[in-house]
């Protein structure tokens, strides 16, 4: 808009030296005026001249093609109320008659300031005109269609709030309603939130793959709006967790809908060629103002009324309860359905569990049954490896195989995440310092590592033991990092980039990430989340997006969970940087690392 008016200004100059009588005495005849008028007609913009009179002194095609008037119907001299009733006879301004827009156009003129807004056409369009006014008493009006434009900032704000996969409003987005109908709860009415998690995600999405568990997902998300009113929000808040806001709405009418929504997800699902598969889902609810009139409250009550609800026999929605039998232990404690002798509804069966599962990892630590696996991380346009991330990898005697998914959470919860990725670090750092050439080794740490003060001491400490350069080190981290703001958190990052390790945003697209804080935040690259891959030919348009405005943004972009050669290709025409996947590589140890020749270059 600012080049709108300094061109409206500079333009205004140069139609008052044209009309002056000097500049025609001594100006060689028809030169200039040709070039004028050819840098008038090849303009981007649409563009009318008035004079003080408020008649037409100069219109190009650009601004007959924009309105869909033929030059023809136009002349010099013609009012501009003329012009404004062939306009609306043509249909850009629909409902409304030619006095009406002249006396609003007219008051406008009559103040002689500058100014800018944005038309509606008849069609759908935006234009943006910009008005500026001349010496002479006349003015100059540019035209731009910004419809495209437009459609693109809305495309992006409509990814920063929703959930690539199901589309669903994201946290961040939810979070803003949830405080926003809190808000007019405080001036007398009712609000309700649910939360749900799905009973039985994990074995569909292990036993049939990701592919089937994405399907899945989005079926949810689609029974979850059929059951809802059209001023309810459902929102995925990560994972098979789900929540859901409803508006002005009692507690005997939450649960009835609660109800309805828990009886439609356990209906069985079809999954195409995958089969068919059924789930079930836990539900908590929770209410506004009996129960809390702050959003943090409120979402802890109905996740604790959740956790009731998932220890429980019943497939009942539960209503959060002030004084519960137990205190309940919080969610990401891992679950065994075999409580202990108290029964299902008992936390401490749950916390026993959970401090089983820590004392297991600390045993298998020290015992040396925990080892890293390395995935290759490829340049997009040539399939060379960048990088190799390393991979958490437990084989406990009794568990088996344990999934990174059930013991991280449970590492975060007890605190032995620190010794835990310090142990990590350093033999990653060792494994990598063996490596010919400066091939990268990737770390994923926890985004409670950032919190601790001296994470910058202890990595410089391991690269300074291991002699892995600093720069071949990268730390891969969550959004979750993003939300945090304190002066540890902001002094880490910093820290880390000052020793030359790079810092690289995994699963990008899935949280809190926008581009205010990615502004600010010191990553080199950002990996985007396999969901979008994963998403076919449907998600392409929104794939090719996140992969443009992560390049807008100045970051190097690697896209996650490629499997196919059709996936590997299309992230070449989407112009991706870099990628990781299964087709270019399975996890394996630091001895076992093949000599990747891929046949995809």
């Amino acid at each position: 808009m600012m080049l709108i008016k300094a061109f409206s200004v500079q333009f205004g100059r140069i139609m008052s030296v044209i009309r002056s009588d000097l500049y025609w005495r001594f100006a060689r005849p028809g030169s200039f005026r040709q070039r004028f008028e050819q840098a008038v007609t090849n303009m981007s913009h649409g563009i009318c001249l008035y004079d003080a009179q408020d008649r037409l002194q100069l219109v190009n095609e650009q601004f007959c093609r924009i309105y869909n008037q033929p030059m023809a119907t136009l002349r010099i001299g013609m009012s501009f109320r003329d012009m404004l009733a062939n306009s609306i006879a043509i249909g850009n301004y629909p409902g409304q008659t030619t006095d009406q827009v002249w006396r609003k156009r007219k008051m406008f003129i009559n103040q002689r300031q500058p100014g800018t807004f944005i038309q509606e056409l008849g069609d759908g369009r935006l234009i943006a005109i910009s008005h500026q006014p001349l010496l002479d008493g006349g003015w100059v009006a540019t035209y731009e269609d910004i419809t495209e434009r437009r459609r693109a900032e809305m495309q992006i704000k409509f990814m920063a709030e929703h959930d690539a996969l199901t589309q669903l409003p994201n946290r961040v987005l939810f979070g803003e309603r949830l405080e926003h109908e809190l808000a007019a709860v405080q001036q007398g009415g009712s609000c309700t939130l649910i939360c749900l998690d799905l009973d039985g995600f994990k074995l569909v999405n292990d036993r049939l793959g990701h592919t089937a568990g994405d399907m899945l997902l989005r079926q949810v998300a689609d029974r979850l709006r059929m059951n809802l009113r059209d001023n309810d929000s459902p929102a995925r808040l990560g994972g098979d967790e789900f929540a859901v806001l409803l508006p002005q709405t009692e507690v005997t009418e939450a649960l009835a809908i609660a109800t309805r929504i828990g009886d439609t997800l356990r209906c069985e699902y079809d999954l195409g060629i995958f089969g068919p598969a059924s789930i079930g889902a836990s539900i908590g609810v929770a209410c506004a103002p009996d129960h809390a009139d702050a959003a943090d409250a409120l979402m802890s009550h109905a996740d604790s009324a959740l956790y009731v609800a998932k220890h429980s026999s019943s497939a009942i929605p539960h209503l959060y309860d002030a004084q519960p039998r137990r205190n309940p232990v919080h969610r990401r404690v891992v679950i065994d359905k075999s409580c202990g002798p108290e029964g299902p509804n008992d936390g401490l069966g749950a916390l026993r569990t959970a401090a089983s599962m820590v004392g297991d990892l600390r045993a298998a630590l020290q015992s040396g049954r925990l080892h890293l696996a390395y995935q290759p991380v490829c340049d997009c346009a040539t399939t060379d490896i960048i990088a190799y991330e390393a991979l958490l990898r437990w084989n406990d005697l009794i568990r088996g195989n344990v999934s990174p998914a059930e013991f991280i959470p449970a590492a975060e919860d007890s605190g032995f995440i620190v010794p835990l990725s310090a142990w990590v670090l350093r033999r990653a750092c060792a494994e990598a310092a063996s490596w010919d050439g400066q091939t990268q080794v990737s770390v994923n740490l926890s985004p409670l590592n950032f919190s601790q003060p001296d994470l910058v001491a202890t990595i410089t400490s391991i690269l300074a033991e291991t002699g892995l350069p600093p720069e071949r080190l990268i730390i891969e981290v969550t959004e979750g990092v993003l939300l945090d703001r304190s002066l540890v958190v902001q002094g880490t990052m910093q820290g880390l980039r000052a020793l030359g390790i790079e810092l690289w945003l995994d699963d990008f697209g899935t949280g809190y990430a926008n581009f205010a804080t990615l502004r600010s935040a010191p990553f080199s690259s950002i990996k985007i989340d396999r969901s979008f891959l994963a998403a076919g030919p449907d998600g392409t348009t929104i794939l090719g997006a996140v992969i443009s405005f992560g390049k807008v943004c100045g970051f190097k972009v690697i896209a996650e969970g490629v499997e196919t050669a059709e996936q590997l290709d299309l992230l070449r025409t989407l112009g991706c940087d870099c990628m990781q996947g299964y087709l270019l590589g399975i996890p394996a140890e630091a001895k076992d690392l093949p000599d990747y020749n891929l046949p995809y270059n």
